[in-house]
């Protein structure tokens, strides 16, 4: 039997938003912790996420679990087995490739397109132009994707430098990314891209230069991503696939509007700048 450790945190994260504050604070808590909930009683857990232990029956009432049990067995299993989950998955494309199921392929697609129209909803779009503005007037605006996030937040790096001089990129080569965050503060902005499981890095840097004042804007699978903590502005992706591995064709989405978006609020200098790039470009000869 699959898991329902996934379902369990999809439910938590999905009902976030109608939950009271002191639920939330609960529901954060067993997101981010999820052995704390596997290995503790109610009231041990009631007393590490800081509320009562009626809160938590509640929570667990609130998310249509009978008792608290049946929403603990989820994280119990999850301390059992042990499995990851990419191999996980993995096993489960295989089996269904093995079986001469093709239609993981149409699953594919519709997962794909919803993930594109969920993030760029009506309801993300003012969050969206909000964070382009914030960024529009940041100093310097500051770029971060780890592992599978790089792909988004390098095309976002590569398509903004093209007609702004104020973006860098965050990276781990040479073992100076320490060095690359030492001049953030509070003038600049930091564009995340992270989605679970996240990386301990990003969440690091983010906390980092929350702490230095800057502004931070996180696309992230939810409102309760560590990424989206000190986030002035959040846009939720979807990032859900058939396949092994998580999509990012909805947060890829995401940084293209903020890209045209930036586009719109760019002044004459940025056309010089882009007339000069191509200029250089063509004198490389980088393009057959």
């Amino acid at each position: 039997m699959e898991s329902l450790y996934p379902d369990t945190i999809r439910l938590l994260i999905d009902s976030y938003a109608g939950l009271t504050p002191e639920l939330q604070k609960a529901a954060r808590f067993m997101v981010e912790h999820p052995e704390e909930i596997g290995l503790n009683s109610m009231r041990g857990v009631a007393r590490e996420a800081g509320v009562k232990p009626a809160t938590i029956t509640r929570l667990t009432k609130t998310l249509g679990f009978p008792e608290y049990e049946s929403l603990r067995e989820p994280f119990r299993q999850r301390l059992r087995t042990r499995s990851p989950e990419f191999a996980a998955k993995f096993q489960s494309v295989q089996r269904r490739g093995e079986a001469g199921d093709r239609s993981i392929l149409a699953d594919l697609r519709a997962q794909e397109m919803a993930n594109i129209e969920f993030s760029l909803s009506d309801e993300n779009l003012p969050i969206m132009e909000d964070a382009a503005q914030t960024m529009h007037d940041s100093r310097r605006v500051y770029v971060l994707g780890l592992r599978g996030a790089h792909a988004p937040a390098f095309l976002f790096h590569y398509a903004y430098q093209l007609f702004q001089e104020n973006s860098q990129l965050l990276d781990t080569s040479a073992g100076i990314f320490a060095d690359q965050l030492r001049g953030i503060g509070a003038s600049d902005s930091l564009l995340v891209v992270s989605f679970p499981p996240y990386t301990q890095l990003t969440i690091d840097a983010v906390e980092y230069a929350a702490e230095a004042g800057a502004q931070i804007i996180a696309v992230t699978d939810s409102v309760i991503s560590p990424a989206a903590n000190a986030a002035a502005h959040t846009i939720v992706t979807k990032n859900q696939s058939p396949s092994f591995y998580h999509s990012f064709t909805g947060a890829l989405a995401v940084t293209q509007a903020l890209i045209t978006m930036l586009v719109t609020k760019a002044g004459g200098d940025a056309v010089k700048i882009v007339e000069e790039a191509e200029k250089q470009l063509s004198r490389i000869s980088a393009y057959w």
